[in-house]
């Protein structure tokens, strides 16, 4: 046999060699890594219980299987069917090319298999998914990237159908579990029903895609504190009623929301655009924009967290008690709550809705406001009416005068208000101080301070409004009525 033969069988033994060991270590890793997952999901939902696990592992590849439990099983049923259990079976083949096909720790196909009494187009659907419908790849580092392809289907009975177009989503998780992104895609889903009376009604929506992106400043995602953002687009959403006639459109929606933490202190903010018509019988009404922003700042992350984690705790411990034992359990674990949420108030949160602003026949509207805690101690928290005096809310608007007019309109089944009694009813308003108007628009502002309500800047008179007088003018009469 000659040096080179000699050679290149050593060659491949080598290799070969190096090959099993890389299979075995990945093998290890990868079993380590479902312990790791499988105790985390129960950690960090409590209401569910991961059951008959199994593990099998082979050089090249293994196979596992877990079930996620949700509800109780009753007493007397030893066991049996007061749950349900979605069990998940993976066929994972292990790296450094699993499967010959990449390059990684493993490749994990997953598949579902669902409760006996899941309905049939359920199960039929489930059934017709591909092998690799949803496909895990596990990188060398121990990152993870999860790929899930859904065909179309329908659930349907003798008065609606539920029917969907194939949808797309992927998931990547870091390896310390630290940052994560996601991406979906539903073409198209919608539901059909008819009432007993023949009447229908539809639902549709069309084209929903969105993404997301997160980094977790706790030891693992289940934490759930971090900074984050995500987009949310939908092309339309269309409801229908045949009685009446009636549709309502929403189309070109927009969501985006982010998050963001900072000492501790977490800050959230929250955006949505579109367009809306609703048409009821032969009229339609047409809004040319929708926009809402609002924000919530400085919200302490460790108290949020642990009043959620709280409650989730409370609701896994359900299958241990009586239906009145967890009752009287939730009412105090509510009580908890109650104050922790008060304990938020310490650290001087504020919710705001930054903007709420509709365009109808060319002219906008607009409506804000906010409300904020100030200078809260944990001693006020124990007396409501400290409390009530370190509250501060503020609002304002800024509406077209036009839209009286044609608001009265519609009321009066199409007759429009003279011009001249428009100015009239606005110049009322203005007098009593707490409306100005700025050209076509009518503005206002208000404050609650220190338990003191002022609206553009003047002391709350009811009195002064419902009579549409200037504040201060009835006090003028009663001193001239006294001085006679």
């Amino acid at each position: 046999m000659s040096k080179a033969v000699v050679f290149g069988v050593a060659t491949v033994a080598v290799l070969g060699g190096v090959y099993l060991g890389a299979a075995a270590y990945s093998g290890s890793m990868v079993q380590k890594e479902y312990e790791v997952a499988l105790d985390e999901v129960t950690q960090a939902l409590p209401f569910l219980r991961v059951v008959d696990r199994q593990y099998d592992k082979g050089l090249f590849s293994a196979s596992a299987t877990y079930g996620l439990q949700l509800g109780c099983a009753s007493p007397e049923d030893e066991g049996g069917g007061k749950f349900v259990t979605l069990t998940f079976r993976d066929s994972i083949a292990h790296g450094p090319l699993p499967g010959f096909s990449s390059v990684g720790l493993a490749r994990i196909d997953t598949q579902i298999v669902l409760p006996e009494n899941a309905p049939e187009s359920l199960r039929q659907w489930i059934g017709g998914m591909k092998p690799e419908a949803i496909r895990t790849a596990i990188d060398f580092g121990g990152a993870t990237h999860t790929r899930v392809e859904l065909p179309a289907g329908e659930i349907k009975n003798d008065n609606a159908r539920l029917h969907w177009q194939a949808m797309r989503a992927g998931f990547r998780m870091n390896s310390g579990r630290t940052a994560s992104s996601a991406e979906f895609e539903l073409p198209e889903i919608a539901i059909d029903a008819r009432s007993k009376e023949g009447e229908s009604i539809r639902f549709r929506l069309v084209n929903l895609r969105g993404q997301s992106a997160s980094e977790f400043s706790g030891p693992n995602w289940s934490t759930g504190n971090g900074s984050g953002s995500g987009t949310t687009t939908l092309d339309q959403v269309q409801l229908a009623f045949s009685k009446g006639n009636v549709q309502v459109d929403l189309s070109q929606l927009k969501f985006t929301a982010e998050q963001k933490m900072e000492n501790d202190l977490l800050g959230t903010s929250a955006s949505f655009t579109g367009t809306a018509s609703v048409k009821v019988g032969e009229r339609t009404i047409v809004l040319d924009k929708i926009e809402l922003q609002e924000s919530m700042k400085r919200l302490h992350a460790p108290t949020l967290h642990k009043i959620v984690l709280g409650f989730w705790q409370e609701l896994g411990g359900v299958c241990g008690k009586t239906p009145a034992d967890f009752a009287q359990s939730m009412e105090e674990k509510q009580l908890a709550m109650l104050f922790g949420m008060k304990e938020l108030l310490t650290h001087n949160p504020e919710y705001s809705v930054d903007k709420i602003a509709v365009t109808y026949e060319s002219q906008e509207g607009r409506l804000a406001y906010s409300v904020a805690a100030d200078g809260i101690t944990s001693e006020d928290l124990h007396q409501p009416d400290l409390l009530l005096g370190k509250i501060i809310t503020k609002g304002s608007a800024r509406l077209p005068i036009a839209w009286l007019a044609k608001i009265t309109s519609e009321i009066k089944g199409g007759q429009a208000m003279p011009q001249e009694m428009v100015d009239a009813t606005i110049g009322e308003l203005v007098g009593t101080g707490y409306v100005t108007r700025e050209g076509d628009f009518i503005v206002t502002t208000t404050l609650f301070e220190r338990g003191q309500l002022t609206i553009n800047g003047k002391p709350f008179n009811t009195g002064a409004l419902l009579g549409l007088k200037r504040p201060g003018q009835q006090d003028d009469v009663e001193e001239e009525e006294s001085e006679d």
